[in-house]
């Protein structure tokens, strides 16, 4: 019997296949040759960290098939080790320094009157797995485009290319010219001057968000859009005549929306009221006009919940789009159970108990490192020798990455097996981002981000276009508006346990 996995050291993947006899040190050896980093210098990121040399049959400590984080640093160009700890900013490597020059994430440069860009630009960026697809896309993969898609294809690509910006950070921040161009011919409302001044208008970020998931399904197909498609189950009923009912379960959406009356105050009732109305239309029964009560009941919820405050209404008086401002109060964690049609809230209820459970033990175990934790002015791993700053980095990150995967995998354990393409295990939503706007009226104000990090629920950065800082979770809980500051207009949320 064979093993075969990969090493992965600096970004560089080694495949390697042994026999059940193969011990650690023939192992270590084998790595050497492969990347040249000594024995004495390699640090396997798996259980006991392959110390025992002596230790055979390695298909205990490693699956098959899986990827092992190799810590190390190869003879070629090896600059020694200093007997103390240090800590000089040249001992990292160009991107390494950068990242300890600047930490935060960087943000797009505004091109006039371009921040309703900027902020829904961020929005997307915050949501891993799209942001993936988006940097994955690669043109050549796609041959006999219609004609009419071709400028939502520029568009994709010149989106990717901003992304890339933003994660390269090889800039202080990012201009997003060409896509801007891109955009403006794809969707001309983006191109509207003001008579006066002749300058581009500012424009509603919320429209752009439509437009760009428009571009994204006719690119990506069900890849993009299923992550993110609500369907509902939907029930017409005439308030005059009970006999009078119709039901569709075709209806679908891309967003949940908050309708602000008098009486909202928090973002689960706008929820209910916006999926239960009361419409008048003519019955096809009498051929008279009757009111008819509309019920939505979700019966599938995507992996992204997109959900928009409706906050702008048309003022006749002034000719423009203005703004409620009421304040509504949304939560960090969502549960949407109360808006499930009742066969499919009984299997999300089932799960979101059993993920509640796996999220416990995580918080417990985190809780119980954070007490063990050494001195962080300590320098030292485990076998009491030095790390240099860069091996102390590189340490810190692959334990952050083994630590996130591992908890992935113990939720993915508890998913059912007959997930729809695109859906969200349970019921359950965690806030990962919000686009605000500041100001009276959708054509003036000011639109920014705000962001969680993605390892660190407490830890929020708001994108003031290319002004980046980190705030306060308190800060985010008032963006719930009450005023013409800042207030939220689109929620982004995304399933939890995934």
């Amino acid at each position: 019997m064979s093993l075969e996995f990969n090493i992965k050291n600096a970004g560089k993947i080694y495949p390697i296949k042994i026999t059940e006899e193969t011990t650690v040190g023939q192992l270590k050896e084998q790595v050497e040759q492969l990347t040249l980093i000594p024995i004495a210098r390699q640090k396997y990121m798996v259980k006991t960290g392959l110390a025992d040399n002596s230790v055979s049959n390695l298909s205990s400590l490693i699956k098959n098939g899986s990827t092992v984080m190799l810590l190390g640093t190869p003879d070629a160009n090896l600059v020694s080790k200093p007997k103390e700890a240090s800590h000089f900013i040249e001992d990292l490597s160009p991107d390494q320094q950068l990242q300890k020059f600047n930490e935060l994430p960087i943000g797009f440069k505004n091109m006039g009157n371009t921040c309703y860009l900027n902020a829904t630009l961020q929005g997307l960026f915050s949501l891993n797995q799209l942001r993936e697809l988006i940097l994955g896309y690669d043109p050549h993969t796609f041959t006999n485009i219609n004609p009419q898609d071709e400028t939502h294809h520029k568009l994709i690509l010149e989106l990717k290319r901003a992304f890339e910006g933003l994660e390269d950070k090889k800039f202080k921040s990012v201009m997003p010219l060409v896509l801007l161009n891109i955009l403006r011919k794809t969707y001309p409302q983006f191109a509207e001057r003001d008579p006066q001044s002749g300058f581009y208008k500012q424009q509603d970020a919320e429209e752009l968000f439509t437009q760009l998931f428009h571009s994204l399904t006719v690119v990506f197909g069900d890849k993009f859009s299923e992550d993110f498609r609500i369907k509902f189950k939907t029930t017409i009923k005439d308030t005059n005549n009970e006999n009078d009912v119709t039901v569709r379960e075709d209806e679908d959406d891309f967003k949940l929306q908050c309708h602000i009356s008098g009486t909202t105050n928090f973002l689960r009732n706008g929820l209910i009221d916006s999926l239960n109305e009361i419409i008048e239309k003519r019955s096809d029964i009498t051929g008279n006009n009757s009111e008819y009560a509309v019920k939505k009941e979700i019966t599938k919820l995507p992996k992204f919940l997109t959900v928009q405050f409706v906050r702008f209404f048309w003022k006749r008086s002034s000719g423009k789009k203005s703004k409620i401002l009421r304040k509504v109060v949304f939560p960090f964690q969502l549960d949407v159970t109360d808006l499930l049609a009742p066969e499919y809230q009984q299997e999300k209820i089932k799960v979101r108990e059993e993920l509640r459970k796996v999220d416990k033990e995580r918080e417990d175990k985190a809780r119980d490192a954070k007490k063990r934790k050494l001195d962080p002015a300590s320098n030292e791993n485990n076998n009491g020798t030095i790390m240099t700053p860069r091996e102390e980095m590189e340490t810190q990150k692959a334990i952050q990455e083994s630590e996130k995967q591992y908890w992935a995998d113990e939720f993915k354990k508890h998913f059912p097996s007959n997930l729809q393409q695109g859906e969200n295990p349970s019921c359950v939503y965690d806030l990962m981002g919000v686009i605000t706007h500041q100001g009276a009226n959708s054509e003036s104000g000011h639109y920014q981000a705000f962001v969680r990090d993605e390892n660190d629920e407490n830890v929020w950065y708001k994108f003031n276009d290319d002004k980046v800082s980190v705030v306060e979770k308190e800060k985010v809980e008032a963006l719930a508006g009450g005023g013409e500051s800042d207030s939220a207009l689109i929620l982004l949320y995304k399933g939890f346990g995934l």
